[in-house]
């Protein structure tokens, strides 16, 4: 893998916005040296996150100048959140309705044919305890024909995330993605590993098992 394609949401508060607490600018920025394709959107309400949720569902791969195949899409949700869900302004928005708001990305893609792997990254305070997997399991055994589970979910571990860490924690993240192979569960573990050595945070990440047809689970160790 060389490259991803990011689409970073963010959703921070108002005296964040004044006070320049964000994630998205600075990860952007690396990320595009590092080679990544990213865009950043603001979501302020529930509203704003069911729009680009719908949005982003209508990537193609045909669109795509360079012809290239198999890109991962990657959707990095930054806000603040808990063990329940996450807030987009005034609006708080538990993970199943998380599920029903993201819907069109895991199984409207496949109809605007794009062709790479879904990796959902979620920065949020709590995110360690998220229960998105266990609703996107439920809805594939539902719907498994028409639905396509994120490969990966990767969060933030702390309880209490501060938005420097979290950002080195990304950043470290996205700058070893080009070097490792997704299918290859232990090379992905070994950035998670790096990143909590570093002492700048710890993530965590679930991992569709298409033979166990259930989401694994796996926390960097030191």
């Amino acid at each position: 893998m060389s490259i991803v394609r990011l689409f970073i949401i963010e959703s921070i508060n108002p005296m964040d916005l004044l006070q320049g607490r964000t994630e998205s600018q600075g990860l952007a920025e690396i990320c595009k040296i590092i080679g990544h394709e990213v865009a950043i959107f603001s979501a302020y309400s529930k509203d704003d996150f069911q729009k680009l949720c719908k949005y982003i569902s209508s990537i193609s791969s045909e669109h795509d100048k360079n012809k290239r195949k198999g890109i991962p899409l990657c959707i990095h949700i930054s806000a603040h959140g808990n063990e329940d869900g996450l807030a987009f302004g005034k609006d708080f928005i538990e993970w199943k309705e998380i599920l029903k708001i993201m819907k069109p990305i895991f199984t409207d893609l496949e109809v605007a044919q794009y062709d790479g792997d879904i990796v959902i990254i979620i920065s949020a305070c709590g995110a360690g305890e998220q229960y998105l997997s266990k609703e996107l399991q439920e809805e594939w055994k539902k719907n498994s024909l028409a639905f396509t589970p994120p490969k990966y979910i990767f969060v933030t571990r702390d309880e209490e995330v501060t938005w420097d860490d979290a950002l080195v924690s990304w950043v470290i993240f996205y700058h070893q993605l080009p070097r490792i192979n997704l299918n290859d569960k232990r090379s992905v573990q070994e950035v998670l590993d790096k990143i909590k050595i570093s002492g700048v945070g710890n993530l965590q990440y679930f991992r569709w098992d298409e033979k166990k047809r259930k989401y694994l689970k796996y926390i960097g160790k030191s």
